[in-house]
């Protein structure tokens, strides 16, 4: 627990004190938190060994009015929401709506400029030709990469997995005994190839990352579990169920530094949307990202089409295989024996989805006019709306849970516990550890997820109990009912996961589910509202199953075109629904 000193407010010298204090160099992290106390007095705390960042009140958000203007005016660009004027699209981590560019260049291919490509010689077909591989460098220099070689077409993630377990298992895996580290917060098609190829193939193993009660990797356990059998960590970069922005920044670069042989996979799906990668700096600053794998549809581009980034030492190190066998990746056809080409392209057999991947291409070039650095700044303001309007409709009935540890144990009555053994956890006390009070090893800033300047002490984030508890509470009274509440199981409470009041780095992705009624429930009537938010378990079956110990959850997801009013208006109906299923349950 940090040592928090209380001083009164009682003249001007405390606050040349408090200067004194800011401004000299001591072994204390100085952090300055101005409340009042139920006597009205007001005071400082000071001299944390701890960095305590935590919001003192449920204030309403507050982003320059440029910014949402700014955001406005893109909504326009979409002619979905021109069409469909009456519809609150929430389901953008399923897939997000195509600007008018976007779906502009899939007509012009197909009233203009269609042909196969890699085949003909004449002048439509290597117009063609040229127009895809450009992608490809578009591409690179989207990411920063060093070769256009290095990007191959997929039709999207779970393609793109399917392709690095391939790799991987030609490659690397060569024994029963050699572990590839997922989480369980992975997207299904990040847990099922590797499952199947284990089955398949009779050799490698399953291993699950430790997680903080916060549900961001626990880095320095992780650290301690690499031996000489540890070859894959595949993780997403972001959540598609709680947002959480893993650091990965930090895990790459000490992962690394035990061992650089270990392959890096990065899920992209959700991050990429939202962020820039910068592969170049990163490789710089000795983050070396081996594949990282997402699909077009998650960032505007049409359904169907995506890439992976395989790092150009792999190409040079690996003999690849075919994933799947046909035309456009031969060398030589012999009459009982074929050869193919040793690049990654033999991952890109037959004819492709053209007109998709040049739209791709066309949706990064869109994307790239976008000022990335207030995308998150908005997108987050708008999720910190959602949560202050959820505060104010809902009132004591929504429950705040901060950890996956309050999911899983004190919440156990939100209607869908399930009977888990533990024999089905590799892992089971590092799902909700207690005892390590380290956090999420300080995520760098999210504009750039390359910026290694932003990466400060690993313990710089205090864990969520270390918290001082008199702040704690003043927080906001919510809190102090949930001790009361978890007694009554027939109460009404609408449950939402929400790292966000300990500062913990997300994107605006909120799971919500009650234990009075069904996640289906609640989008279905939310759908007569005109709401579209999903509901299940989003593919992410372990985090569910294991975590949350939840069947199912529904989930908002919010895209830079979204905007305040449809913010106020989905919390209204999300409580109006919640109240009337409530009522129609008893």
């Amino acid at each position: 627990m940090a040592k928090v000193y209380v001083i009164p407010l009682t003249s001007i010298y405390i606050y040349i004190l408090f200067f004194l204090l800011l401004t000299h160099k001591t072994k204390y992290s100085i952090q300055y938190c101005h409340y009042s106390t139920p006597q009205k007095k007001h005071i400082f705390s000071v001299l944390t060994k701890k960095k305590i960042k935590l919001k003192v009140e449920n204030e309403k958000p507050k982003i320059d009015n440029n910014i949402i203007n700014y955001f406005k005016n893109i909504r326009n660009e979409y002619p979905f929401f021109k069409n469909k004027s009456d519809l609150f699209y929430f389901d953008n981590a399923a897939t997000t709506q195509k600007p008018e560019s976007v779906i502009r260049s899939i007509t012009q291919f197909y009233t203009s400029e269609n042909a196969n490509i890699h085949r003909g010689i004449y002048k439509l077909s290597l117009q063609a030709t040229d127009n895809y591989e450009n992608v490809r460098t578009i591409v690179k220099e989207y990411i920063n990469c060093e070769h256009p070689e290095e990007i191959i077409f997929t039709t999207g993630c779970t393609h793109g997995y399917n392709i690095a377990c391939s790799i991987i298992f030609d490659q690397v895996i060569k024994t029963p005994n050699d572990e590839i580290y997922l989480s369980y917060l992975e997207h299904n098609s990040n847990i099922v190839p590797w499952q199947e190829e284990i089955r398949k193939r009779k050799k490698g193993k399953i291993k699950y990352v430790p997680l903080k009660k916060s549900g961001y990797i626990n880095i320095k356990k992780l650290l301690t579990r690499i031996n000489s059998n540890t070859k894959v960590f595949s993780l997403n970069h972001v959540s598609n169920v709680l947002g959480h922005i893993q650091n990965i920044n930090v895990l790459i670069k000490k992962v690394k530094e035990i061992n650089p042989n270990i392959v890096i996979i990065i899920d992209a799906a959700q991050s990429f949307p939202h962020m820039k990668y910068n592969i170049k700096k990163m490789l710089q600053n000795n983050i070396k990202i081996d594949i990282l794998i997402t699909s077009g549809h998650k960032f505007c581009a049409p359904l169907g089409c995506g890439f992976i980034y395989i790092n150009k030492q792999l190409t040079t190190l690996y003999k690849f295989k075919p994933l799947l066998y046909g035309s456009n990746i031969i060398t030589t056809v012999k009459k009982y024996k074929s050869e193919y080409v040793l690049s990654p392209y033999v991952y890109e057999p037959g004819t492709q989805n053209i007109s998709s991947i040049l739209a791709m291409g066309v949706a990064l070039k869109y994307l790239k006019k976008i000022n990335i650095k207030h995308v998150h700044t908005y997108e987050m303001y708008l999720y910190d709306l959602l949560i202050y309007y959820l505060r104010i409709y809902m009132g004591n009935s929504l429950v705040e849970l901060p950890t996956l540890k309050s999911s899983s144990s004190k919440f156990s009555n939100s209607g869908y516990k399930l009977n888990i053994s533990n024999d089905h956890i590799n892992d089971t006390n590092d799902i909700n550890d207690t005892n390590d009070t380290n956090d999420i090893n300080d995520i760098n800033d999210i504009n750039d997820i390359n910026d290694i300047n932003d990466i400060n002490d690993i313990n710089d984030i205090n864990d969520i109990n270390d918290v001082n508890s008199n702040m704690q509470t003043s927080y906001m009274q919510n809190d102090n009912i949930l001790p009361n509440q978890v007694q009554e199981k027939t109460k009404f409470q609408l449950f939402i996961h929400n790292s966000r009041k300990y500062n913990l780095k997300k994107i605006g992705i909120l799971p919500i589910w009650s234990n009075n009624f069904t996640a289906f429930d609640l989008a279905t009537f939310l759908d007569f509202k005109n709401i579209c938010i999903r509901s299940g378990h989003h593919c992410a079956s372990l985090l569910h199953k294991y975590i949350l110990n939840i069947s199912e959850s529904a989930r908002v997801s919010i895209f830079f075109y979204n905007t305040p009013e449809e913010i106020k208006y989905l919390a209204k109906q999300i409580a109006n629904v919640s109240f009337m299923l409530n009522k129609m349950k008893k």
